[in-house]
C-alpha cells in the first residue's frame, strides 16, 4: 500500500485489488469530493481561520479512507505507510468517512434504525470443534456433550404432550 502518487494507474486490476473501486470511480468520487469541501469553505468562510491545511492531499485521503475500510489494517500500520501518526490517521479517517457519507447521501445510523426490516435471516447453526484424536484428555474431558446431543434432546415432543412449565 503506497500513497496514491505511488499506485500503479495503468494496472486497473491491481488498483481494484488494492482500493476497491475504479481508477474512474476513484477520480469521479474524488471530484465530488472537492466539490463538497469548496461548497463547505464557501458556506462557511470562518470556520477554518487558523488552522493548517492537512499534510495528506486529497487523493491520499481518500486512498487512506478506502483502504482502510476494504482491508481494516491496524491504523498505526497505515499511519506508517503513509507516514503520519496513528491519532492523525484516525482523524482523517473520520474526517473523510463522514464526508462521502454527505458526499453519497448514505442514510445516518439513526435512519437505518428507523427503518424497519421486512426480514431478517440469521444463520446461527451450530459448528462441531475439531478435537484431537490423540492426547485428547488434555484438552476434552469427555463429560460434556455438544448442545442437541444431550439426553434432553432425545425427549419426543408433540402436540398431545406439551413440555413441563406450560410451553
Amino acid at each position: 500500500m503506497t500513497p496514491y502518487a505511488q499506485l500503479p494507474t495503468n494496472n486497473s486490476e491491481e488498483f481494484m485489488r488494492t482500493v476497491g473501486l475504479s481508477a474512474e470511480d476513484f477520480q469521479h468520487l474524488t471530484a465530488k469530493l472537492a466539490a463538497y469541501i469548496d461548497t463547505q469553505k464557501a458556506l462557511n468562510p470562518l470556520t477554518r481561520r487558523g488552522q493548517k491545511d492537512s499534510k495528506l492531499a486529497l487523493e491520499d485521503r481518500l486512498l487512506l479512507t478506502l483502504y482502510y475500510l476494504r482491508h481494516y489494517p491496524t491504523l498505526i500500520n497505515l499511519a506508517a505507510v503513509f507516514g503520519i501518526s496513528e491519532s492523525y490517521c484516525h482523524k482523517i479517517y473520520a474526517r473523510t468517512a463522514r464526508m462521502l457519507a454527505k458526499v453519497e447521501k448514505l442514510p445516518n445510523r439513526k435512519a437505518l434504525l428507523e427503518d424497519s426490516a421486512a426480514t431478517l435471516a440469521i444463520d446461527v447453526s451450530e459448528q462441531p470443534i475439531e478435537r484431537p484424536v490423540k492426547n485428547q484428555k488434555a484438552y476434552y474431558s469427555g463429560k460434556k456433550t455438544p448442545h442437541g446431543q444431550g439426553p434432553a434432546c432425545d425427549l419426543c415432543v408433540d402436540a398431545g404432550n406439551p413440555l413441563p412449565g406450560g410451553r
